[in-house]
């Protein structure tokens, strides 16, 4: 016994870097048919047509280039159309570095057997990605108690249900672009218009029941009764309306058009349905139906962005939460009770989570606002927001960790959200993360970048104490630590250009509430000069807003008008189920809004 004690608390044991080398992937073959039930194993499997643990990839060299691909094909074949046709050189895949020594993977959108060309999930390639970012941007919701009061005050005018009725009529004919208040007036084809319509959100039923159902966004047809409830009582009696201006608009102007647009056809609106002159009531119709508690999409960009409202760099982290509608069916109930008691029930709620994050978080930050609006339309971004929706990993290790949350959390209450009580989670969900990406070399080919794996090592690493916390704070101190501590000290690197770095000071900042460092992560964003912008961070601070939302057992993160706003069956993006509108675009099979075929020559 002497013996041990000396060994254990006299010398220091000094830890050599052999012990540390073992090949998970090999290790790996012991359990094999263990492996071969994993839903990352099928899915990789059939992305490479190997195995998927294999450590050589035999078809190297023999993969046939560019020809793997039917949209490489297609592309070359245009490149050359377009230079006969204006005698300029055009697309041409003989530039550049020569593509096709590796497999150029086919992408599998997670949870379908939907199997996609990487090229048709780029943002230009891909119609429901441009009508997600429209269908968010030509948003914008008006309060109606306002004009309504100004109506009765100074006009001395009765509210009657056949008078919103009428109002609520007049404005569906002048936010599509149609004239009510003078003859000679140039309208919009309505056929350029056919999306742009507005719809009533309000808590109270006897209000509701009075009003046309075509104008109204039904709170308790569109949520699961226990969430339905929630939102009536906290949105209360307020009367807003959901207006969304046509997609053609802001595909031609920024989203800072979109307000004005609402509020000159909203006063238009009220003048014609009240019969209003003179100048006086319609200056205070006028504010008060453009102006007074207006809720854009996003406020204004700081100004070297110099940006409008409603563009994806001015949209904070909790709408963007609530603009998903994946989990609009779930009962509300904290999930820490859930993952104790019902285990099927707890993977179906993170699936949903994933759902909806997967695609409106990580195409909203990481493809379009990172990819495209600050670097100029890299197609880098693409494949790291596609590892959020993409190839089923996401699933896997989610799936996985709310096993080990089932057993471990047997009659053990609310984890409370302190950074001693759910770093040991951290550590052992991050390690086992990790260790897929070494057990898999067919894993780590499709993320092929440090900033793939950020984007999903972070995420799990917020979303998962976020989750079993209900904390939002202590979900984005799980990322930085992950992101910042965990992957950079086991990998040694992340990404390039030191993309952890933001991570280092991410932990302090995360719990301060200094303007420029923290503050409320569900009014946060990326608009404001501090914070890096580098690839796959901002989905994962979604991830711990909305994780702790669906902890805490709530049915929206930070507003329910905006969650219940984009319930709206009416909107071209289905925002309930985001992989299908994805799926239906890269197989050629989705129909966006905003097009101009009505006015240009037949082609």
């Amino acid at each position: 016994m002497a013996k041990r004690k000396d060994l254990a608390f006299g010398k220091k044991r000094i830890a050599k870097e052999t012990e540390y080398k073992y090949n998970l992937s090999k290790l790996a073959q012991k359990f094999l048919p263990n492996e071969e039930d994993r839903l990352i194993y099928k899915t990789m499997e059939k992305i490479y047509g190997i195995h998927p643990l294999s450590t050589m990839d035999p078809l190297m060299y023999h993969r046939g280039g560019i020809r793997q691909s039917g949209r490489k094909k297609e592309f070359s074949e245009w490149g050359k159309k377009i230079a006969k046709e204006r005698g300029i050189p055009a697309y041409n895949r003989a530039v550049g570095i020569p593509l096709g020594q590796r497999a150029l993977e086919p992408y599998i959108i997670s949870g379908t057997d939907v199997i996609v060309d990487y090229d048709d999930l780029h943002h230009v390639n891909n119609a429901a990605i441009q009508q997600l970012l429209d269908d968010i941007k030509r948003t914008v919701i008006l309060n109606l108690d306002i004009p309504h009061r100004v109506l009765q005050v100074r006009a001395g005018k009765e509210i009657t249900p056949e008078t919103v009725n009428l109002y609520l009529e007049t404005l569906q004919h002048t936010v599509a672009g149609g004239a009510v208040a003078q003859e000679h007036m140039a309208e919009i084809h309505p056929g350029l218009t056919y999306d742009a319509h507005a719809k009533v959100i309000t808590g109270n039923d006897d209000f509701v029941d009075n009003i046309d159902r075509r104008f109204v966004i039904n709170i308790d047809q569109e949520f699961h009764p226990t969430k339905a409830e929630m939102l009536k009582r906290d949105i209360g009696d307020t009367i807003y309306i959901a207006v969304r201006i046509p997609t053609i608009a802001v595909r031609m102007a920024d989203g800072a058009v979109v307000y004005r647009w609402a509020a000159m056809q909203s006063s238009m609106s009220f003048i014609s349905s009240y019969r209003l002159t003179g100048e006086s009531i319609i200056s205070d119709i006028a504010y008060a139906a453009k102006s007074a508690c207006l809720i854009n999409m996003g406020e204004r960009t700081w100004f070297s962005r110099a940006r409008g409202q409603n563009e994806p760099t001015g949209i904070s982290y909790g709408f963007l939460a609530d603009i998903q509608q994946a989990d609009a069916m779930l009962p509300a109930r904290a999930y820490w009770e859930v993952v104790q008691e019902d285990l099927d029930d707890a993977k179906t709620r993170q699936r949903e989570m994933s759902k909806g994050l997967g695609i409106i978080a990580a195409v909203m930050t990481e493809l379009l606002n990172y990819g495209f609006y600050m670097s100029g339309g890299l197609g880098f971004s693409t494949a790291v927001a596609a590892g959020a929706y993409c190839g089923n990993v996401m699933e896997d290790l989610l799936e996985s960790f709310t096993e080990v949350q089932n057993r471990s959390m047997f009659k053990i209450p609310r984890i409370p959200p302190k950074w001693e009580r759910v770093k040991f989670m951290i550590d052992m969900l991050i390690q086992a993360a990790m260790e897929q990406y070494e057990k898999y070399p067919s894993l780590m080919e499709f993320h092929w970048g440090g900033a793939h794996r950020i984007s999903v090592i972070g995420a799990l690493g917020g979303a998962g104490v976020a989750m079993m916390t209900g904390s939002p704070i202590i979900g984005v101190q799980g990322q930085n630590y992950a992101i910042g501590m965990l992957m950079k000290e086991g990998w040694v690197r992340t990404g390039w250009a030191g993309q952890e770095v933001q991570d280092h000071v991410g932990l302090p900042y995360s719990c301060s509430f200094r303007m420029d460092e923290g503050g409320l992560l569900e009014f946060a964003g990326p608009n404001f000069p501090v914070r890096s912008y580098t690839a796959g961070h901002s989905a994962g601070q979604i991830a711990a807003v909305m994780a702790a939302a669906q902890g805490r057992g709530r049915a929206y993160a930070v507003s329910p008008v905006i969650k219940v706003a984009f319930a709206d069956r009416d909107l071209i993006f289905d925002f309930k189920n985001p992989r299908v509108s994805l799926a239906k675009a890269c197989l050629r099979q989705f129909k966006p809004a905003g097009e101009r075929d009505l006015i240009v020559p037949a082609h």
